[in-house]
């Protein structure tokens, strides 16, 4: 694991905390107040001891004269996504205006996530109590009912024995599975760091468009902002990684900014690595032609969010109901396929 990777770990809080600290440190640079001033207050209004203590060196450090970037540059304790927020809002001249804009870029992004994840949560409960009644069933139960069988020496319907094979198989494979899926998050997590989680959770199966795309329109919307105070887009791209949430977004952005130092347009860089969704390309295009590109990255951002409003409808919509019937169809299935033997027995001895 890279150096970078532990601070940020060790740095990582709450992000609802950050958010309301940054709220409150805009609203304190609305009012005029001095940075350091502001960024004491926000610090004794926090609920996290670890980033009021970061907020507190900061302070300090400026009043010892020192410039925010130099402050930013030691703030080890500081985390990163929080400390590109008051870069870009330093950039930009108008601290209040931008940190505001920015923490509600970050909460209009998530917020998709967090209702997927709302959606779903009755779903995944009642799953997850159907495989625990599954196991019960397979260890406690199936064992009786397959002596009971073998003792009287039924002939087994098909039903049954399709049932007692698929449980055996199922119990083999359960945990290898579980297990598998364990070893790959761990080792992704090692190897691959933050950015190779996110990468890892964009790729899950439902949710992973969710994420993937919340953290997409995060991405455009903050590069909007700041290509709107005519912050270059090469620093504009590198400040807006080190506010992202989604550390493989904020990898990518990084990427798209080496591309135009290199000499590139966005556009094309977009293109080349193809990493990002490429139907945003129209309207970068469009407004790198036109000047506009501030209002073709917000545009884009509606984009992200109008597929992110449609994918979340659909999991809510069309998931749980799925999921219910077809426990509720695995639940009668055995219980039949149990019982037919039983009815056969009981045929036979009368």
């Amino acid at each position: 694991m890279t150096e970078e990777s532990s601070i940020a770990d060790e740095a990582a809080i709450d992000a609802t905390v950050v958010e309301d600290v940054m709220v409150r440190a805009a609203n304190l640079a609305t009012a005029e107040m001095p940075l350091p001033a502001g960024l004491r207050a926000a610090a004794q209004e926090s609920d996290s001891p670890r980033l009021a203590a970061a907020l507190r060196s900061l302070a300090s450090q400026m009043e010892r004269g020192k410039t925010l970037d130099e402050c930013l540059a030691g703030a080890r304790k500081l985390p990163p996504y929080m400390a590109g927020l008051i870069r870009a809002a330093q950039r930009t001249g108008d601290m209040g205006l931008t940190l505001a804009t920015w923490t509600e870029n970050r909460r209009s992004g998530r917020q998709y996530w967090r209702s997927a994840i709302a959606s779903l949560a009755y779903p995944a409960l009642s799953l997850g109590v159907a495989l625990a009644v599954f196991f019960l069933f397979a260890n406690v139960v199936m064992p009786t009912f397959r002596k009971m069988f073998g003792e009287f020496g039924l002939r087994l319907p098909a039903a049954t024995t399709y049932l007692f094979r698929a449980t055996d198989f199922l119990m083999m494979f359960l945990p290898l599975l579980g297990l598998l899926i364990l070893v790959i998050a761990v080792t992704t997590r090692i190897v691959g760091g933050r950015a190779g989680w996110s990468w890892l959770v964009s790729n899950v199966p439902l949710l992973g468009n969710v994420w993937y795309w919340s953290g997409v329109s995060e991405m455009l919307r903050g590069l909007g902002l700041l290509v709107q105070y005519h912050v270059p887009l090469p620093e504009a791209l590198r400040l807006t990684a080190g506010g992202l949430s989604d550390a493989y977004v904020a990898e990518q952005c990084r990427n798209l900014a080496s591309g135009v130092e290199g000499g590139g347009s966005l556009t094309m860089s977009l293109v080349r690595l193809r990493t990002l969704p490429l139907s945003i390309v129209p309207l970068v295009r469009w407004g790198e032609q036109h000047n506009a590109l501030d209002e073709a990255l917000r545009s884009a951002a509606e984009l992200m969010e109008g597929r992110l409003r449609s994918r979340t409808h659909v999991l809510a919509q069309i998931v749980p109901p799925l999921v219910f019937i077809a426990v509720g169809l695995s639940l009668a299935s055995a219980v039949i396929a149990l019982f037919l033997p039983l009815i056969s027995l009981i045929q036979g001895l009368s």
